[in-house]
């Protein structure tokens, strides 16, 4: 793999720990142990995810991350009993915008950039949502780059095609950092070359579109530069 010009990062997966970020907010609004919040936890992030790929197999545009967060989990307090107010809910939606970073992710990030190579977010989240879990990074990204400009939630080639479109870099000269196994897929198929951050062991669905290293944490992507 040659030195790219550009290194993407999926955000919600890869930079942040949202299971045990979300479990703590959540356990607190709902008078939860830790134990007990983290399958609602797991559920709220799950039927985030199968609304935004609704929003892509419709075809009615792009629902804003910000409300398929907000309807997952009215979904999942519904399922489960909760009777929380509109303010209280509102509360842990916006939460979303102060997940903690994985451990080593501020040095792999400053290492990348001492080594001069340029940083971007690449994601799902709303521009706004994005512009704000950016802001814990320091040395921080260099651009940030929302499906919400694609109008389109990932694995679509739209969001995959940002960095050319925006700003300049050819698909092959991006190397994308990705989270999840389907956003290794939707990398792959767009072209980018891939590193999956594979922090749980997870499986690919399709080993055709299998990425072209994996470790399981972040601090694999300095292993190849």
């Amino acid at each position: 793999m040659s030195t790219p010009k550009l290194i993407t990062f999926d955000v919600y997966s890869a930079l942040l720990d949202i299971q045990e970020s979300l479990t703590t907010v959540f356990a607190r609004a709902l008078n939860l142990a830790p134990d007990q919040a983290r399958p609602h936890v797991r559920d709220w992030r799950a039927r985030q995810m199968a609304r935004a790929a609704a929003g892509n197999s419709l075809g009615r545009g792009r629902t804003s991350f910000r409300a398929a967060t907000r309807m997952a989990l009215d979904a999942v307090l519904s399922r489960g009993g909760f009777d929380l107010t509109d303010p209280e809910r509102h509360d842990l939606v916006m939460a979303w915008d102060t997940l903690k970073p994985w451990p080593e992710a501020q040095s792999v990030l400053a290492a990348i950039k001492e080594r001069g190579i340029p940083v971007a977010i690449l994601s799902n989240g709303d521009q706004d949502m994005l512009d704000a879990v950016a802001l814990q990074f320091d040395p921080g990204f260099d651009h940030v780059l929302s499906s919400e400009t694609a109008g389109w939630y990932k694995p679509h080639p739209s969001v995959y095609a940002l960095p050319r479109e925006k700003l300049g870099v050819e698909p092959q000269d991006t190397l994308h950092v990705a989270g999840g196994a389907m956003d290794v897929i939707g990398t792959v198929s767009a072209g980018l070359p891939c590193l999956w951050s594979n922090r749980t062991g997870d499986r690919l669905l399709d080993p055709a579109y299998a990425p072209d290293r994996e470790y399981a944490s972040l601090e694999g992507v300095l292993e190849i530069l």
